[in-house]
C-alpha cells in the first residue's frame, strides 16, 4: 500500500489531489474554486434540482495538528455548512484519521454527513492511489514524497553529502513544479546514463539535477557526491548501482585546464565509462559559460560526446502557469507572515511577477525570504524592485567566471546600443578595444582573442544567431544590460574606456549623456570636467569614426555634436559642418540624424545662418525607405514653420523646388502604399466588408493629411488605390478560427492556463492577461 505523508503538497496540489481521486471514485465532475476565503467549498458538484448536491472541503493542517483541525472545525467551517446545506458533505484531510476520530467528525457535520465513508483522511487517499495508479503518475511529487522512497533517498544519499539530508529534500521537493524541462532530462538520462544540465544563473539547473538526483536514490542507486572526478573513479564499484553528482563539474577544473592537467581527459574517460555501464548514471551541472570556455580550453572536451547530453534549462521552458506555481510554491513554504504574503494576493500583482522580464526561480527564492527584506517593509514596490536589481542573477559570472577579455567583449558590445548586434561590428570595436588595453595597460593576448571570448559567452551572456549573409549578437537577457549599464555607472571612467578607443559614432550617442536627465538609462557625464573629458575623446577620435548603420560620417560627426556638446560656443561649429555638407545619399540613420540636426537648428533660430537649407529639405523627401519615415518628415516639417514655409512660397511660386518635392513624396508612396494600407489597426481581425472597407478609407484620409502636413498635394495613388477587400476576409476567416491558446497539462489533462493562474491566486480576472507592467 503506497504511504505518503503528502507534506510535500501545499493547500492546491491537495486540492486537486483530491479532486482527481473523488472524480474517479464517484464518476462525477467536480468544479474547483479560487484559493482564499472559500466560504466552505473546495469542489461542488452541482445538478439542475441540487446547486450543492455534493460540496467537499479540503482541509491540510500540515503542521497544526488534529487538535487544531477539530477546534476550527466546530468554530468556524459548521457555520459555513449550515448555509451552504449540501446535500452531502465530504470531508478531506491530509492527516491520520482514526475510526473514533473520523466518527467525531461526522457527528460535527450532521445531517451533512451521513457516513464516516465522507470524511476522508490520510489512509483513504493513499488506498485510493493505490486504486488508480494513473492518478498517481499525474502527481509526480507524491512519489518522492512516499516515506519508502524518503528513507532510500536519505539512506542511500547518507554516503554522499550533507546536501542530502531530510528536510531539504522535502523542502526542494515541495518547492518543484514538474515541466517539460524534467521529462526531457529523463529521456537523456535514460538514453546516455549521464546528462550535462547547462543554464544561465538562476535558471534551475541544481534543482533539476537534484530531483533526478532523489528519482534515482528513490530506484536504489547509491549516491557519490564528486567535487574532483578523482573522488568518482575512487568510490566506482563494479555491478553497484550508483548515481555521480558533480555540480558545477567545469568550474572546479577550469584552473586545472589553465595550467595543462589532465583534467579533461579524467572527466572525458569518465564521462565513456558512465555510458557503457547499465548501473551508473551521471549528473553534470555547469553554467553555459564556464562549458563555453572549457570547450576553447581543451580538444577533449570539444571534441568529447558531452554534447549528446547536454541539456540546457531556459527561461523559455516555463509556461506562465509552471511560473505561477513556482512563485506560489515559494510563498506558501517561506517564511513570510501572512500580512506580507497578501501582497501577491491583491491587485493581480502575481501577473506582474509572473511577466516580470528577469522572472527566473532564483529571483523568486530571494523575494519571498524573509533574510532578504528583513528590515524593511514588505511591499509590492519593494518586491518589483528586487525584480528589477539584475545584480544579484549577475555579479559573480560576470566577475569571476569569465575572462578579462570575454569581459571587455561584454563592456564593447554594451557600447554599441541595445539592438542586434553584426559580429564585423562587434569584432571591430572590440579589436580597437584590445588594441588600447594592449597599449596603455599591458594586456598579454595570446591570439585570437575574439573568438575565444565568443565561445565563453556565448549561451549565458549573448545569444549567437547565423543568418543566411551575417552571424549577429544580442544579449541573452535584459537584466545583464542593466548590469552592464550599473557597472558602467558605479564606475564612468571604466566608459571612457571604450570612448578613447571608440570605432563608432552610436557608442557616444547611445549609452551616455551629458545633461542631468533623470530616468535616462544613459551613463551619467554632465558635470563639466566630465563633458569636457568626453569633447577632448571625441575631439581626438572623430577621424576614425563612422556609423553602425549611417554611411556619411559628416552626419555622423553633427549628430554627436548636437547630441552631447551642443551649445553657443559650438554653433558656429555646427553651421559651418551643415553649410559644408555634401549628401548623394542617406541611409535611414543618416536621414533621422539629419532631422535631429534640422531640429536644433530650428530650436535655436540659425536657419538664417544656412545656405544649403533648401537643398538639404529636398534631400530628405527623395527616396523614403518607409511610410514611418514618411510621418516623420511629415511632422518634422509641420512641426517648424521655417521650413514649412520654405515649401510653401515654392508652392506659390510654382518653383522647380515644390515639383520635386511633390515628385518625390508621390514616389515614395508609389513604393510603399501597399504596406501602409495594410499596417493600421483591425484590418486582420474583421470579416465584414463594410468594416475593411472604412478602414482602408480612414487609412486614406490619414495620408492625405500627412501630405498636407508637408506642404504638398496629396498622391494619385493614395486617391486611386485599390484594396483587395475579399481576399483580406479569407485571410482573417482562416487566421482567426481558432483564437484560444490552451496548455498542455501535465498529466492528460488540458487547461485555461489564464484561468487556472488567477484561481491559484484568487484573482477575479478570468478572461486575459492585464496590461504588462513594463
Amino acid at each position: 500500500m503506497s504511504n505518503y505523508d503528502f507534506s510535500t503538497l501545499n493547500d492546491r496540489d491537495l486540492e486537486e489531489l483530491t479532486r482527481d481521486l473523488l472524480s474517479k471514485k464517484l464518476d462525477v465532475d467536480f468544479q474547483s474554486f479560487k484559493s482564499g476565503a472559500d466560504k466552505g467549498i473546495d469542489l461542488r458538484y452541482s445538478t439542475t434540482s441540487h446547486e450543492n448536491e455534493i460540496v467537499v472541503q479540503v482541509k491540510h493542517y500540515r503542521g497544526s495538528g488534529l487538535s487544531k483541525l477539530k477546534s476550527d472545525l466546530k468554530s468556524k467551517e459548521i457555520r459555513k455548512v449550515l448555509l451552504l446545506k449540501p446535500k452531502r458533505y465530504i470531508f478531506c484531510t491530509s492527516l491520520p484519521l482514526s475510526p473514533q476520530n473520523k466518527e467525531q467528525i461526522k457527528n460535527t457535520f450532521l445531517p451533512y454527513i451521513q457516513l464516516t465513508s465522507d470524511v476522508i483522511g490520510k489512509d483513504d487517499l493513499n488506498k485510493w492511489l493505490d486504486d488508480y495508479p494513473e492518478i498517481q503518475e499525474r502527481h509526480f511529487k507524491l512519489w518522492l514524497s512516499s516515506i519508502n522512497i524518503l528513507k532510500k533517498i536519505v539512506k542511500n544519499g547518507i554516503t554522499g553529502r550533507s546536501e542530502f539530508y531530510r528536510e531539504k529534500i522535502l523542502r526542494e521537493i515541495s518547492m518543484y513544479v514538474p515541466n517539460k524541462t524534467h521529462s526531457a532530462a529523463v529521456n537523456i538520462l535514460n538514453k546516455n546514463n549521464f546528462i550535462l544540465i547547462t543554464g544561465a544563473p538562476g535558471i534551475g539547473k541544481s534543482t533539476l539535477a537534484n530531483i533526478l538526483t532523489y528519482q534515482l536514490l528513490g530506484e536504489d542507486f547509491e549516491l557519490v557526491y564528486v567535487r574532483e572526478i578523482k573522488e568518482a573513479e575512487e568510490a566506482f564499484i563494479s555491478k553497484k548501482k550508483q548515481v555521480f553528482y558533480f555540480d558545477d563539474f567545469l568550474g572546479t577544473i577550469t584552473l586545472d585546464l589553465y595550467s595543462s592537467r589532465n583534467a579533461d581527459s579524467a572527466i572525458v574517460n569518465f564521462i565513456e565509462r558512465i555510458r557503457s555501464d547499465k548501473y551508473k548514471r551521471l549528473l553534470l551541472t555547469c553554467r553555459t559559460t564556464i562549458l563555453s570556455q572549457a570547450k576553447k580550453l581543451s580538444d577533449k572536451i570539444q571534441n568529447s560526446n558531452i554534447d549528446i547530453s547536454n541539456y540546457e534549462v531556459k527561461l523559455d521552458n516555463y509556461s506562465d502557469w509552471n511560473r505561477a506555481r513556482i512563485l506560489y510554491n515559494h510563498i506558501y513554504l517561506s517564511d513570510l507572515t501572512n500580512e506580507q504574503k497578501q501582497i501577491f494576493f491583491q491587485n493581480d500583482f502575481h501577473w506582474k511577477v509572473i511577466k516580470h522580464k528577469y522572472y527566473n526561480p532564483r529571483l523568486i527564492q530571494g523575494i519571498t525570504s524573509e533574510k532578504n527584506i528583513s528590515g524593511v517593509e514588505y511591499s509590492q514596490k519593494l518586491v518589483l524592485e528586487i525584480l528589477n536589481n539584475p545584480k544579484k542573477i549577475w555579479e559573480q559570472p560576470f566577475n569571476v567566471q569569465i575572462s578579462p577579455t570575454s569581459r571587455l567583449l561584454l563592456l564593447t558590445m554594451y557600447s554599441l546600443g541595445g539592438h542586434t548586434v553584426a559580429e564585423a561590428k562587434l569584432k571591430e570595436a572590440f579589436d580597437a578595444r584590445l588594441d588600447f588595453e594592449v597599449s596603455n595597460n599591458n594586456l598579454p593576448l595570446v591570439g585570437n582573442e575574439f573568438n575565444h571570448a565568443i565561445i565563453e559567452v556565448v549561451g549565458s551572456f549573448i545569444i549567437r544567431t547565423l543568418n543566411q549573409e551575417s552571424v549577429t549578437y544580442k544579449f541573452f537577457n535584459p537584466s545583464i544590460e542593466d548590469f552592464i549599464h550599473n557597472y558602467f555607472q558605479n564606475v564612468p571612467k571604466e566608459y571612457l574606456k571604450i570612448l578613447k578607443s571608440s570605432v563608432f559614432f552610436e557608442q557616444y550617442k547611445y549609452r551616455i549623456t551629458t545633461v542631468d536627465a533623470g530616468g535616462e538609462k544613459r551613463i551619467n557625464f554632465s558635470s563639466m570636467q566630465d563633458r569636457k573629458n568626453v569633447y577632448n575623446i571625441f575631439n581626438e577620435r572623430r577621424g576614425y569614426l563612422k556609423g553602425y548603420f549611417a554611411s556619411n560620417p559628416s552626419i555622423g560627426i553633427l549628430s554627436t555634436l548636437v547630441r552631447l556638446f551642443a551649445n553657443e560656443e559650438k554653433n558656429e561649429e555646427i553651421v559651418r559642418k551643415i553649410n559644408d555638407l555634401r549628401i548623394s545619399y542617406l541611409s535611414w540613420d543618416d536621414r533621422e540624424n539629419l532631422i535631429d540636426i534640422l531640429k536644433y537648428i530650428a530650436d535655436n533660430e540659425l536657419e538664417k545662418e544656412l545656405d544649403n537649407l533648401p537643398i538639404l529639405i529636398k534631400i530628405l523627401s527623395k527616396n523614403i525607405p518607409s511610410h514611418y519615415q514618411i510621418t516623420i518628415f511629415a511632422n518634422f516639417i509641420n512641426d517648424n514653420k521655417s521650413f514649412f514655409d520654405i515649401i510653401k512660397i515654392a508652392k506659390e511660386q510654382e518653383s522647380e523646388l515644390f515639383n520635386e518635392i511633390q515628385k518625390n513624396i508621390d514616389g515614395s508612396w508609389e513604393k510603399l502604399i501597399d504596406e501602409y494600407m495594410t499596417d493600421t489597426y483591425g484590418i486582420d481581425k474583421t470579416t465584414d466588408n463594410d468594416e475593411l472597407d472604412s478602414i482602408i478609407n480612414d487609412r486614406r484620409k490619414e495620408a492625405n493629411l500627412i501630405n498636407s502636413y508637408i506642404g504638398v498635394k496629396s498622391s494619385e495613388c493614395v486617391d486611386e488605390y485599390q484594396f483587395d477587400t475579399l481576399s483580406q476576409i479569407e485571410f482573417n476567416k482562416d487566421k482567426n478560427k481558432d483564437n484560444e491558446t490552451e496548455l498542455k497539462g501535465y498529466g492528460e489533462k488540458t487547461i485555461n492556463e489564464i484561468v487556472e493562474v488567477n484561481k491559484l491566486f484568487n484573482s477575479n480576472s478570468k478572461d486575459s492577461y492585464p496590461k504588462p507592467p513594463f
